[in-house]
């Protein structure tokens, strides 16, 4: 029997090895400890001696050995996810270099099952997109990528499915990759749909609420490129707003910055200098110091004036 544990303790195990089996704990703690005990261990308010443990988990079709080994590979896995969590800061901090040594140590173990072979693959095609490599090779990466938890997925009608977070993810990198080959409206396409589906979720996860903060980022600077002004306004302003409700602000100064040049095409220069003279001392305060010179020099190019 195989049992997915998380980060279950040893007496969730078990209770949850009992219920699969069907078996109360008088049935089950009959004949090798009394239902109080079990009750303890489930619990996890009293440690079972081995040969009690031995005859639970034998009563229940399983080992000692077995449950080892099942805590074995979810410590792999939850090694695995941190090591990945930490690629992912470090894209985030543009920190590709190191992002890139970070996930060669990941590759070996990547190979362990889709999911992780999915986030691998995610994360590559991030640092390709941040290394402006071919955008080609970016969307082939992910179609194979989407390819290992949805096989036959339909990019032109998937409102209705439900998505994982790497999934949800791949999708909207693939947005970006088309915004970057020139093909804005097949990405405004792919991020409307991409944008209604998420919101059928209607899910609490605050990591699904950050890509809809960057998908709506990225839906603002596709149609500020079709000359589409009012519409990438509007969906800067949702950005800023599910921003600022989900207390998910990282990515606020983009989305401020973004919003300002849509003011600017709108006829209001005032707003978006003030909006812009606001940003410069932030994202130098974060070290980011390439998004603040990008809005310097959008600044001096635009009005002629040193931030």
């Amino acid at each position: 029997m195989v049992v997915d544990m998380g980060n279950n303790s040893l007496g969730e195990v078990i209770r949850t090895l009992r219920k699969k089996a069907g078996l109360s704990q008088e049935k089950l703690s009959e004949g090798i400890c009394s239902p109080v005990s079990l009750s303890r261990i489930e619990n996890g308010t009293q440690m079972p001696s081995s040969f009690i443990l031995e005859a639970l988990l034998n009563k229940l079709g399983t080992s000692t050995y077995q449950i080892c080994d099942i805590y074995y590979k979810n410590e792999k896995q939850l090694a695995f996810e941190e090591e990945a969590e930490k690629v992912t800061k470090l894209i985030f901090e543009e920190r590709i270099t190191e992002a890139k040594n970070q996930l060669v140590l990941l590759e070996e173990n990547a190979k362990a099952n889709n999911l992780n072979m999915q986030y691998y693959m995610l994360l590559d095609a991030s640092i390709k997109l941040h290394e402006n490599e071919n955008a080609h090779e970016i969307i082939s990466i992910l179609n194979k990528a989407l390819a290992l938890t949805k096989p036959l997925f339909n990019f032109n009608d998937f409102r209705n499915t439900l998505l994982s977070i790497q999934e949800a993810n791949i999708l909207n990198i693939i947005v970006v990759a088309y915004y970057r080959l020139g093909e804005t409206l097949k990405a405004i396409r792919l991020g409307e749909e991409l944008m209604f589906a998420l919101k059928k979720h209607k899910s609490g996860l605050n990591e699904y609420q950050i890509i809809q903060i960057n998908l709506a980022l990225n839906l603002a600077q596709c149609l500020e490129k079709e000359h589409r002004y009012k519409e990438a306004f509007e969906y800067a302003e949702t950005a800023e707003e599910l921003s600022i409700h989900s207390h998910e602000q990282s990515l606020l100064p983009e989305i401020e910055f973004v919003k300002a040049k849509a003011i600017h095409l709108l006829g209001n220069d005032e707003e978006c200098i003030a909006i812009c003279k606001a940003i410069v001392p932030y994202m130098e305060l974060i070290r980011k110091t390439a998004f603040a010179k990008r809005v310097r020099d959008y600044i001096k190019n635009e009005f002629e004036i040193e931030i």
